[in-house]
């Protein structure tokens, strides 16, 4: 009978933990997040009808940050990273998730819904030919 009420204890405690998302997050999980993150930034890059100056760059960068701080109640910048250094790992799996998510409403803002689409399943920088050296001379050009 003991075993029993243990049984349906375990199991009970199994389905709660399922369901509630109570799933453990690593630092890969958070690297796949800044990844996305990285592949979208390169995305938004490729538009050829809006010139991405340092004024808009800034500006987006401005708008950006200010969801973050109103999402993690953050009063400026610093506070902001402090909070990003300092958290653990399920805080830092949250903030890197949302920039990725603000990012992708940019993309879908500036390139539509398709340029989303041709990126998903993407995860890893290695999936996406040349990446690096396509960021990087894009930011040379800039410059």
């Amino acid at each position: 009978m003991k075993s029993k009420i243990l049984l349906v204890g375990f199991i009970i405690l199994a389905v709660v933990l399922v369901f509630t998302g109570c799933q453990k997050i690593t630092q890969e999980d958070i690297n796949r997040q800044g990844t996305r993150w990285w592949v979208v930034w390169y995305k938004i890059r490729e538009v050829k009808d809006i010139i991405l100056t340092d004024e808009y760059i800034t500006g987006m960068d401005r708008v950006r940050g200010e969801a973050m701080m109103k999402e993690f109640n953050c009063e400026n910048a610093d506070e902001l990273s402090e909070y990003y250094r300092n958290g653990n790992l399920r805080d830092r799996y949250r903030y890197t998730k949302k920039e990725v998510e603000l990012m992708e409403e940019l993309l879908i803002k500036l390139r539509g819904e398709e340029a989303l689409k041709e990126i998903e399943g993407i995860w890893n920088l290695d999936e996406v030919p040349d990446l690096w050296e396509k960021v990087n001379k894009q930011e040379t050009d800039r410059n």
